[in-house]
């Protein structure tokens, strides 16, 4: 009797020896993710956060600082510019995980051509509840790289609006960034939000054909039809 207990026990952790040893191999082969990989996933994740893109309801203002999940940051003025950031640091660090994020403040223009500055993740993710289009819930991030590109580019010198009724010209995206920025700080409290004027011009980023685009209806228009 004792004899057949002991070999049961034996059996037994046997078995369970082989068990542990099956799992160990079956976690030595799981994939590391590749450089491709994490660039979509990175794209995916920081558009998500916000309902950004050509999918989304918010085109993100070039440029951007990201910061990486080594604490070092890389400013980008496109999407390509982001992937071939992410591509590089993955292939320099195939070990680390983690995932870019934005380094505040960004800008954003929605539908109706408002610039809008994001001071933080919670704002970013508000933006992102305020937008009834929900794309990102029903695809992932596979492929995203080629997905993630904005519906239309502006074509430069644009014109501003401030809720104060004042105006400003700005030559290229970055000066664009600034006079909001500066107006925010020299009228903190002040309600509304800065807002593109009509008419202007627009490059589709499907083709490169330059849209007049005369008012808000018609800019809502043209977002539409690049989803």
């Amino acid at each position: 009797m004792l004899k057949l207990i002991f070999k049961n026990a034996l059996t037994i952790a046997l078995l369970a020896t082989l068990a542990i040893t099956s799992c160990d191999k079956v976690t030595d082969v799981v994939p590391e993710e590749t450089a491709e990989q994490f660039v979509d996933q990175a794209l995916y994740t920081l558009q998500d956060e916000g309902n950004l893109g050509r999918h989304g309801c918010y085109e993100l203002v070039f440029p951007v600082t990201v910061a990486l999940p080594d604490s070092t940051t890389a400013t980008a003025d496109s999407y390509e510019e982001l992937a071939e950031i992410f591509r590089t640091w993955k292939e320099d660090n195939p070990g680390m995980t983690g995932r870019p994020r934005f380094v505040f403040p960004i800008e954003v223009i929605n539908r109706d051509g408002e610039l809008i500055t994001v001071e933080n993740g919670f704002q970013l993710r508000r933006l992102r509840r305020e937008c009834i289009r929900n794309w990102f819930m029903n695809h992932g991030p596979n492929g995203h790289h080629a997905q993630c590109q904005p519906c239309f580019k502006l074509v430069f010198p644009v014109t501003i609006e401030f809720p104060d009724g004042t105006t400003a010209e700005a030559e290229n995206r970055m000066e664009l960034k600034m006079l909001i920025r500066e107006w925010k700080m020299d009228n903190p409290g002040v309600p509304g939000r800065p807002h593109l004027v009509f008419p202007l011009q627009v490059e589709m980023t499907e083709d490169g054909t330059i849209v007049t685009v005369n008012n808000r209806e018609e800019l809502k228009e043209l977002r539409e039809s690049c989803e």
